[in-house]
């Protein structure tokens, strides 16, 4: 039961599809030099290295508005973490998204799971998910893909949208497991400004605030019907604030905070170039 039970929370932390019942569009959005497009973020092959820094103890500096100038020249690095962008040919889940995505990742390195997206010229979506647990392949497609992204990215502008999932998974030896998962973010791009790097590096941002809550029931059963018996559930809120530089195919910066009312910083990982 114990491993039963850790593959499905495993299977929960990257299996979600999305229903839209709110996309707002925004209805003042300011254009200017820090207008995010498609072309700045990444594409199939390409690979981004990140610095992570959790031991702030500096007071840093997360004002909103136009024009702002950020000091992260204190910043150190305790790891480098790497986000690759894959073409969907060359990995496992290959012929499940043959024409539907021209983007995938992984969740996690050394995992076997894939995260299939599609990259166009005003969004990013996803598209499906791959995932092999002891020989078992799954490989579900949204039903109404979920837009991670919509371009152009202005100044103002506001997202809202949420995501469900109810999946039954068959994990063997008559187990199975039930997992309905929703997921809801609120976005805000409420600051431009140039972001200042240890290493004098230095770039012009559009900055985006970011509310994600994740709000998970597991269950297992002994049949694809059930009865169904609960083993958790669970609310992960993350706040977060992302710095999109024109070119850079990755947010340049993103700090991870416990609220938006004390900003306490918990982790800030930044581009190494």
């Amino acid at each position: 039961m114990k491993k039963t039970y850790l593959l499905v929370i495993l299977l929960s932390a990257v299996l979600f599809s999305c229903k839209k019942d709110k996309d707002e569009q925004p209805t003042n959005p300011t254009p200017s030099p820090y207008t995010i497009v498609s072309t700045d973020f990444a594409n199939a092959g390409d690979t981004i290295l990140l610095n992570v820094d959790t031991t702030i103890t500096q007071t840093l500096s997360l004002a909103s508005g136009q024009n702002i100038t950020w000091d992260y020249t204190v910043l150190s690095s305790e790891r480098i973490d790497s986000v690759i962008f894959y073409n969907p040919a060359n990995t496992p889940g290959a012929q499940y998204f043959t024409g539907k995505s021209n983007i995938a990742m992984q969740p996690e390195q050394g995992q076997p799971l894939y995260f299939y997206l599609n990259k166009s010229s005003d969004k990013i979506e996803g598209v499906g998910i791959w995932a092999n647990f002891q020989g078992s392949e799954l490989h579900p497609e949204f039903t109404d893909r979920p837009i991670m992204v919509k371009f152009p990215a202005n100044y103002n502008a506001t997202l809202k949208d949420s995501s469900s999932l109810s999946a039954i998974v068959d994990l063997g030896s008559n187990q199975y497991g039930k997992l309905e998962m929703k997921q809801y973010f609120d976005v805000l791009y409420d600051a431009t400004g140039t972001v200042n790097l240890p290493n004098n590096k230095t770039y012009k941002c559009l900055r985006e605030k970011r509310i994600e809550i994740n709000k998970t029931n597991v269950f297992v059963g002994m049949t694809p019907n059930g009865p169904w018996v609960p083993v958790q559930s669970n609310i992960d809120t993350t706040y977060s604030y992302n710095y999109f530089a024109k070119n850079k195919k990755w947010n340049v910066v993103s700090i991870i905070v416990n609220n938006f009312t004390t900003n306490t910083i918990k982790e800030i990982s930044y581009i190494k170039e």
